[in-house]
């Protein structure tokens, strides 16, 4: 469910904000924390499939870790990419960042809006399943629990500093009007180190459900995962007001990320125990939407903005029902067809492969009695 959900804000964030939809605008507005939902996701599935064969004694295979990786991420994007490069009249705007920039996964980094500039969350995905794995490695058996959670405190708020540091040096003389301002994204939303907090609490609870599984049943039921479901909601309403009273401001660059991190972490806890997953699972339309939400990730922006210029000219504006409904439809089709033509086949090419590095693995020799 919360990934369907993640997928959905993301689509209204980048949909065109027209005045006279304050409501929509409100709400398109907070559209930025899917991103971060995403990454809290991201890092509790990443951090899963690392720390499971720790807690059994083994050591994580970096070469099963990356193969899966590869094949999960690689192909849809690298056809995207290749309607981008090749296809101009596919993109939503001109596109400007050349083609190394997105093979080697730092688009991120000097950033400015052009044409599939949303792949940069992609590159902070790619250096969290660099770094990740060596850091397990590393570390595997001489963490414990209050050490990993010094850990995770350090890396939140560093973040904060940096970002605190950064904003104070580069905004803080700034008006409101000023064109220094088109540099905030640029050093303060896409890079890497901004971003680290929505993974960084996925890992934690990752470490929770492998380490200490009894703890995690306590805070996944009951009255605890009711308090985690309003702590949540607490911390995404303190995120709403930041976002709408503080805006690029100081409290923003400090605050914002961490709480809607620490947010949907809490909401993730509420929603992981047996019956809110019974219930999520009788929403209809969930489970194809959250299957399909790397498909409509990839592909939502030049979609919508193709349906919006073929019924401009027919005077259907952007909120015009046909528009949405159109827009909304075709995004759908784009990404069944890139899921069940392109995924869906790398996935299956992914188990093939996968069980022939299981079926070459040395067997163990039985013990010499």
């Amino acid at each position: 469910m919360l990934r369907g959900l993640a997928i959905l804000v993301v689509v209204v964030y980048h949909y065109p904000r027209p005045q006279g939809h304050e409501a929509f605008q409100a709400f398109a507005n907070f559209g930025w924390t899917g991103v971060e939902l995403f990454f809290v996701l991201s890092g509790f599935l990443i951090g899963s499939q690392l720390l499971e064969p720790v807690s059994r004694g083994e050591t994580p295979s970096l070469r099963r870790f990356y193969l899966r990786r590869s094949l999960r991420i690689l192909p849809s994007f690298l056809v995207v990419l290749g309607l981008y490069l090749f296809v101009p009249a596919w993109s939503e705007r001109p596109l400007v960042t050349p083609a190394w920039r997105f093979l080697t996964f730092t688009q991120n980094f000097g950033l400015r809006i052009n044409g599939f500039s949303h792949a940069w969350s992609l590159c902070v995905e790619e250096h969290f399943y660099l770094v990740l794995p060596l850091t397990v490695l590393a570390l595997r058996g001489r963490l414990r629990a209050p050490s990993l959670i010094a850990l995770a405190v350090a890396v939140m708020g560093g973040g904060m500093l940096l970002r605190g540091g950064l904003w104070l040096h580069h905004f803080s003389a700034l008006g409101p009007e000023d064109p220094g301002w088109r540099d905030f994204d640029m050093l303060l939303y896409y890079p890497t180190y901004a971003r680290l907090d929505g993974l960084t609490c996925g890992v934690l609870l990752a470490a929770l459900r492998v380490f200490r599984p009894q703890a995690w049943e306590r805070w996944t039921r009951g009255a605890r995962a009711r308090g985690m479901a309003v702590v949540g909601l607490a911390c995404l309403g303190g995120v709403l007001f930041i976002n709408e009273e503080h805006f690029r401001y100081l409290p923003y660059v400090l605050l914002s990320f961490p709480l809607a991190a620490l947010g949907f972490a809490a909401l993730v806890l509420a929603l992981a125990g047996p019956a809110a997953s019974r219930v999520c699972a009788r929403i209809p339309g969930v489970k194809t939407f959250a299957v399909l939400s790397f498909t409509v990730y990839l592909t939502h922006k030049a979609v919508q903005h193709g349906v919006r210029d073929a019924l401009a000219p027919h005077g259907m504006d952007a909120f015009h029902v046909v528009t949405l409904l159109g827009g909304a439809v075709a995004v759908l089709l784009a990404s069944l067809a890139l899921h069940h033509g392109v995924e869906r086949p790398a996935l299956k090419w992914r188990e093939r492969l996968e069980r022939e590095l299981t079926s070459r693995k040395p067997q163990a020799r039985p013990a010499v009695p």
